[in-house]
């Protein structure tokens, strides 16, 4: 078995670099990159373009995009089953109503 450096490090190299740079100087592109890369990356190597490298490009931001793709599930569904099995306040408040305070409570009339 042989390693090709340009194949089989430098495609896991470019991806992390893509990552790192579009974290860091425009987050807003970089869930749009990480798709970019893997379908780009598969789509590339099935239509027969660049080679052994753009498939390692796909294979190496695959596991990107999968984590991308599960935050922005998470994110829509929301996390209101946890919440949903825990009390609101203690039984004796009453919320989100104030509570009752006797506003004559400690004056005495004589």
């Amino acid at each position: 078995m042989r390693i090709n450096l340009v194949n089989d490090v430098g495609a896991p190299l470019a991806v992390t670099a893509v990552e790192l740079i579009t974290e860091t100087t425009v987050p807003q592109y970089n869930e749009w990159a990480a798709y970019l890369l893997a379908i780009g990356g598969y789509a590339g190597s099935m239509m027969g373009y660049g080679g052994d490298f753009v498939k390692n490009v796909g294979i190496a931001s695959m596991p990107w995009a999968a984590k991308k793709i599960y935050d922005r599930v998470k994110s829509m569904t929301g996390g209101t089953s946890r919440l949903a099995l825990r009390r609101v306040a203690a039984p004796i408040t009453r919320y989100p109503a104030p509570s009752y305070n006797d506003e004559f409570a400690g004056i005495k009339l004589t």
